[in-house]
Parts: structure tokens; C-alpha cells; sequence
């Protein structure tokens, strides 16, 4: 028998008054708008920002979070894992009053010509190794829950992964791409220092990315 092991720990700002007793208190709900966009929403959005800049300037490859400040825009601030199983520890300064954004581990999939992949398949894809994942925890200070369960978010509608790369540079149209996987968005914290954590790993029997993990560290400053 597979053991299945689900650990969550939510920590607020040290430097924060406000005690939370669940993580919960301090995501937005799932049908929140924030910039008249859902949550779920912004799992498209998300994945079309990372292909949206050259790759010696991604937050994604970023192993320091020299670059975590690039692509932003709006109300919502994107923070990355990394390509594959990784382990990244990044520092990133960000504005006050910014909801943050970020996959604790996803998968996303793409047509390799056009024509080759359905919207079906490519959600049905991206769910697979998420249906077999082993662990998961997410910490940011003190609060703690134990359900993270709810956090997992799928494409609704399948998107054109290069929707965001600026038209003079004449992208491709890579339509259908889904994701699916286990997303958090925060609301705004406290001005001051922030530790965000967050691990998970897939234990699937074979497949692409089947065994992969995430450990990611962020020390946030927001300012």
C-alpha cells in the first residue's frame, strides 16, 4: 500500500501582531475576483507570464530571485518553482498591498505541433501526476493548517501558452495548453519579512515528471 502523506504548515509575518489560526485566513477564496479574474484564473495567466521573457531572465531559472521582479503587472504577484524536481532558495522585494500567486508543484501540457494535442487530452494530461501526489507542505511564519487538499486548481478553459510574449516578437500560437496542480494565493501581507516555504512530490508509477519534487524557500521583503 502507497503512503499517502499530506503535511501543511501556514505561518504568518514574525514581524506581524495579527495571530492566524488556520492558512486559510489568509488565502482568498476560490471565486474571490481579484482584478475581475478568479483564482482559478490566474493558473492560466501564471504559466503565460513564465514563457513571456527570455529564459536568462526568468523567475523560473532564477536560483537567486535576481529576476522575481520581472513580468509583473496588476494587483497579483507571481512567485516560481523551478523546471523540474528542484531545490531553490530565492530573496524577493515586493510592493506592499500585492496578492502573491505561486504553484507549490504543477504540470503543464502543450501540443508539440499543431493539431497533435485536444484540450481534453491536454487537461487529462496534466492532471495525471497530480492525482498521484505524495507530499505536500507550504510555511510562511507561525499560522499552520492541514488540509491542503483544496489548494489543487485545473485549466477550466485550455489556453495558448505564448499569449503573453509581446506580438513583435511574433510568437506562436501554442494552443491547446492546461495545467493542473497545487496553487496558493495569498492575500497582501505585512510590510517586513517573510519566510515562504513550500515542497511537494509526485510518486507516480511511470510517466513524465512522475517523480518529481519541489523544495522552494523564498525570504520575501515587502516593502
Amino acid at each position: 500500500m502507497k503512503f499517502f502523506l499530506i503535511t501543511v504548515a501556514f505561518m504568518f509575518s514574525f514581524n506581524s501582531t495579527i495571530k492566524a489560526s488556520s492558512l486559510e485566513e489568509f488565502m482568498t477564496q476560490p471565486n474571490e475576483l481579484i482584478d475581475d479574474k478568479t483564482v482559478n484564473d490566474y493558473v492560466n495567466i501564471w504559466w503565460q507570464w513564465a514563457y513571456s521573457m527570455p529564459q536568462e531572465f526568468s523567475p523560473v531559472r532564477d536560483i537567486t530571485g535576481e529576476y522575481c521582479h520581472v513580468g509583473q503587472q496588476g494587483k497579483v504577484w507571481f512567485l516560481a518553482g523551478g523546471y523540474g524536481t528542484s531545490k531553490i532558495s530565492r530573496r524577493c522585494i515586493i510592493p506592499e498591498g500585492k496578492y502573491i500567486f505561486f504553484p507549490v508543484i504543477n504540470m503543464v501540457y502543450w501540443p508539440k505541433y499543431r493539431g497533435s494535442l485536444s484540450c481534453e487530452n491536454a487537461k487529462k494530461y496534466a492532471a495525471l501526476n497530480n492525482d498521484e501526489l505524495l507530499s505536500i507542505e507550504i510555511s510562511l511564519n507561525l499560522a499552520q493548517s492541514w488540509n491542503p487538499a483544496h489548494t489543487r486548481l485545473a485549466s477550466e478553459e485550455c489556453f495558448n501558452l505564448l499569449g503573453l510574449v509581446p506580438a513583435e516578437n511574433n510568437p506562436p500560437n501554442v494552443y491547446p495548453a492546461a495545467s493542473d496542480g497545487y496553487w496558493v494565493m495569498l492575500k497582501p501581507l505585512t510590510k517586513g519579512v517573510h519566510i515562504l516555504k513550500f515542497n511537494a512530490m509526485y510518486d507516480r508509477e511511470k510517466g513524465a515528471y512522475s517523480k518529481m519534487a519541489q523544495d522552494i524557500e523564498y525570504e520575501i521583503i515587502v516593502k
